[in-house]
């Protein structure tokens, strides 16, 4: 009998799709705003800035490996560097600066500051060893590049 009555009435039940999408947006909206508050901005920059460092020195290990030509990386300030010296004249020239998956070097980190290293991988993949510290607002993380040219 209720049953009957609620359908002469047109009683629905449940949210309308429309319903439903307005509280997603605002609970996504009211998320990305807490979000943004309760992160540490600057250790998600140094978290950044160590990957895209590291990025860059596994590119240029591959790179010196896969073309058996010299590798330079120069790591300063807030840039970091890759030169290949293709026709292994010794010299590592601006032009030689080099595009890997999209990204032309040199490439600006905004936000951290890098220690000053140069590192020349050859055509094994190895470089000198040495520990690069990536720093902002005096927090740092260190980036290590070993022997065999692996960095961490």
């Amino acid at each position: 009998m209720l049953q009957q009555a609620t359908e002469k009435k047109g009683f629905n039940t449940g949210f309308t799709l429309v319903e439903l999408t307005a509280v997603i947006v605002i609970v996504g909206v009211l998320a990305a705003v807490a979000g943004s508050r309760l992160l540490p901005h600057t250790t998600l920059q140094l978290q950044a800035g160590r990957d895209l460092l590291t990025t860059a020195l596994f590119s240029a290990q591959q790179k010196s490996m896969s073309q058996l030509a010299p590798v330079r990386v120069t790591v300063s300030g807030s840039s970091v560097d890759i030169r290949i010296d293709s026709n292994r004249d010794g010299n590592f020239a601006a032009a030689e600066s080099i595009l890997v998956a999209g990204t032309r070097y040199p490439l600006e980190v905004k936000g951290v500051t890098f220690s000053s290293h140069t590192f020349n991988y050859n055509h094994l993949g190895h470089t000198t060893p040495a520990v690069i510290s990536v720093s902002k607002s005096g927090q740092s993380v260190n980036v290590t590049v070993t022997a065999t040219g692996y960095a961490y």
